[in-house]
């Protein structure tokens, strides 16, 4: 069997919203038909050939589902999904070759929400990536909008405002950190992630840097009385839990 076989293209791909995807698999030519008929339906895929392919993009862009091969030169699609089962805001496919009960029971264990094996319908598969990636922004927006009150992200100042009024000065990197937090709120965002933010090429996930930083930022947030719902996720990142309007 050719891993052009793997893949079976529906004649009429129906154009699709736009959902982002980050597409895993090592194999370039399967890579790429998927991501070619993915694109045809309207979506903008981000191709990964590697697990460091994989980090570098999460830390660029945000991405409605993650579609992932178990077979990596360099990690295992299983480790991916686990890495990426504590964010709310993203789908996980696993999509593969393995096909035995174990394969399957560990991957739906990691975090997966899907797991199809080769060869997969190319149509099935594109409606089940905008199934997952409906839910997730219909979960974002239930988060958001039960928030109870709205603080306010002034870029030009430079400063965090609360609905009574109070303000905090924050410095160029709290500002960055927010700024990014304010898009995601409700989201668990990896540690790994926020050092990208910071140009960190290979964060090592157990700096404290980052957790000097939010002592710091704390610090200022309970001398001006200006309370921030952000919960830190051990071992994992951090949630915005309130909704922030940026200006």
């Amino acid at each position: 069997m050719t891993e052009n076989s793997f893949i079976r293209e529906s004649e009429r791909p129906i154009v699709s919203q736009n959902v982002s995807i980050l597409l895993v698999e090592d194999h370039s030519e399967f890579r790429q038909s998927i991501a070619d008929y993915l694109r045809l339906r309207g979506m903008r895929v981000t191709e990964a050939a590697s697990g460091i392919e994989f980090y570098r993009a999460l830390r660029q862009a945000r991405f409605d589902v993650a579609v992932l091969d178990i077979n990596l030169p360099d990690t295992s699609g299983f480790d991916l999904a686990a890495e990426l089962s504590a964010r709310e805001d993203m789908g996980i496919i696993m999509l593969t070759a393995r096909k035995e009960r174990e394969d399957r029971l560990r991957g739906y264990g990691d975090g997966a929400h899907l797991y199809f094996t080769k060869p997969v319908d190319s149509e099935e598969l594109a409606l089940a990536i905008e199934n997952l990636a409906r839910r997730g922004r219909q979960q974002v927006n239930r988060a958001v909008g039960n928030s109870s009150s709205t603080l306010r992200l002034d870029r030009a100042r430079q400063t965090l405002h609360d609905p009574a009024g109070r303000f905090v000065r924050l410095s160029g990197r709290e500002l960055v950190l927010l700024d990014y937090l304010a898009t995601r709120p409700n989201i668990t965002v990896s540690r790994e992630e926020i050092a990208g933010l910071f140009g960190d090429i290979e964060p090592d996930p157990e700096s404290r840097a980052l957790d000097a930083a939010l002592t710091r930022l704390r610090a200022k947030l309970k001398a001006k009385d200006v309370e921030l719902p952000l919960r830190v996720i051990k071992g994992v990142g951090l949630r915005l839990m309130a909704n922030i309007k940026v200006e």
